[in-house]
Formats: structure tokens, C-alpha cells, sequence
């Protein structure tokens, strides 16, 4: 058998060379794509994080005008007329149900819900935070309904009722399996 001798011509090497610039170019494009993708998305966060945390300032100023209320009604009312005295004196944007106030602080789109519970006069502290929530001004359209004070509770009861629909669907394919044998 003879040996065949593969002949690479200069324009070979050539080729080559130019392959492997274009394909180095297109990594450069795309790694330039992505670190402006990357800027756009960390400027972004920035601008939401200091959105954020407005909110968050703008609410615990909110809380401490509240406090200042529920400080003078403590002082002057005991009992139901210090709840009377509370919610005659409540900062504008507040409203109050039962010992529960809300209010709802928004800034360029963003919207943060607020909740306290109110503690008995000459409690310390005067209330505590029961409902602390971030979320878009967009998509806030209902109305505060009957918010309970431990969430952990209200999703203990939702996953027992989904548990007992599974229980019955299970059931339900038993006794269909049964008919069928």
C-alpha cells in the first residue's frame, strides 16, 4: 500500500485563519451583548431597590405619625373611647377597622400595603405591623377584606381543605376502579 500525501495548499492555513477570526468575533459580539444586558438589568435593580426602600422609609414615618396619635389617646381615653379618639385623630390615608388601621403608601408604579394591629391603651408598643406588603399600583384593584393576623393559620386551613378534595378525588377513582373489576 502506498501512502497518500495529503497536500494542504496556502490557501488552506488561510481559510482557517479567517474561521477562527469570525468566530472570535462573533464571541466578542455576543459577550458585548450580554455585559450591556447585564448594566441594563443592575441599573435597573438599582432603581428599584431605591424605590423600595422609599416605600419603606415613607411607611415607617406613616407608623410613626400613627404612633404619635395612639400616644395622645392613650394618655386622654381608656377602653372603646380610645379607639373613638384613635380614629378621630388618624393621619389623612389611614383608615381604621376594628384595632386593625391600614394605609398604602405608592411612588412611581410601585405600591406597599400597610397593616398594624393596635394594642390596648398604654400598651408598649402602641401596635404592631400585621400586614407589610410590595407589590405593583397597577394590579392593587380590590378592597381590604378580613385580613387575619397569622398568615401561617389561613395557609394551615387552605392546605387541610385541599386535603380533604384530595381525599374525596381519591376516594371517588377507588370506587371507580372497583366498578370496573
Amino acid at each position: 500500500m502506498k501512502k497518500q500525501k495529503i497536500a494542504v495548499g496556502p490557501g488552506a492555513a488561510s481559510m482557517m485563519l479567517i474561521a477562527v477570526v469570525l468566530a472570535l468575533s462573533v464571541l466578542t459580539v455576543l459577550t458585548m451583548i450580554s455585559a450591556r444586558s447585564d448594566e441594563s438589568l443592575s441599573r435597573r435593580s438599582v432603581e428599584t431597590r431605591q424605590q423600595v426602600y422609599s416605600l419603606f422609609s415613607r411607611a415607617e414615618e406613616s407608623m410613626a405619625r400613627l404612633d404619635a396619635v395612639l400616644a395622645s389617646a392613650g394618655s386622654q381615653d381608656r377602653g372603646d373611647a380610645y379607639l373613638t379618639a384613635v380614629e378621630a385623630g388618624l393621619p389623612e390615608g389611614m383608615r381604621m377597622e376594628g384595632r386593625q388601621v391600614f394605609w398604602e403608601e405608592s411612588e412611581n408604579g410601585r405600591q406597599l400595603e400597610c397593616g398594624v394591629k393596635l394594642n390596648e391603651a398604654g400598651a408598649f408598643p402602641r401596635a404592631e405591623w400585621t400586614l407589610h406588603r410590595l407589590g405593583e399600583a397597577d394590579i392593587w384593584s380590590y378592597e381590604f377584606e378580613d385580613y387575619g393576623f397569622d398568615d401561617a393559620e389561613a395557609g394551615e386551613e387552605a392546605d387541610a381543605g385541599e386535603d380533604a378534595a384530595v381525599e374525596e378525588e381519591s376516594d371517588a377513582s377507588e370506587e371507580e376502579d372497583d366498578e370496573i373489576l
